[in-house]
């Protein structure tokens, strides 16, 4: 099924907009954490934040917070937020993370099965909306969107590999994960 036009362009947005990387930007989003970061984590501490530009459009704002005083660890808690600035399709926000996945990682036989776990957590994206995704061990992610839980993906490995787009060297902000991954204990 071929997109709409504007999709196709938003999509190709998304997606090729990693190759012109992020703004790191420490003023990118401090603000206070959302509710539900509050909620899983207790006093957060803000570990990294990032800005998503394209084309010099802002796509959205990211932020990577840790119980305070616990820096960063992989296997311990944390929650990514990121609010968006623009009007994003659940279809097109799936495609760009899983060809973020797929340019990470090579193409993996289990990424049909991810995607289609992955579909139950996303939504239709407006301005000012916001997504958080938090591990809860290593096989499975809790994801918000705008304070609401929309679901719990299992799937083996699916912390480390979810999160890699924004914290591996692979990453196309490598600020942002240099950011985070500085604070770890």
């Amino acid at each position: 099924m071929r997109l709409p036009l504007r999709e196709r362009v938003l999509m190709a947005l998304l997606s090729g907009a990693v190759l012109l990387g992020w703004a790191a930007d420490a003023s990118a989003n401090s603000a206070t954490p959302a509710p539900e970061v509050r909620s899983l984590l207790g006093q957060p501490q803000e570990l990294g934040t990032g800005q998503f530009r394209w084309l010099g459009f802002k796509v959205y704002d990211a932020q990577m917070f840790a119980p305070q005083g616990q820096g960063f660890d992989r296997n311990g808690s944390y929650a990514l937020e990121i609010e968006y600035a623009r009007k994003i399709k659940r279809k097109v926000l799936l495609k760009a993370s899983m060809d973020e996945m797929e340019r990470i990682e090579g193409k993996k036989s289990d990424h049909g099965q991810i995607q289609q776990k992955l579909t139950a957590c996303y939504r239709d994206i407006q301005p000012g909306d916001r997504i958080v995704a938090s591990p809860k061990g290593g096989n499975a992610l809790k994801f918000w969107v705008n304070g609401k839980s929309t679901c719990t993906l299992q799937h083996n490995g699916i912390r480390d590999r979810y999160m890699a787009i924004w914290l591996s060297d692979k990453a196309r902000d490598r600020g942002f994960a240099q950011q985070v991954l500085a604070s770890q204990k």
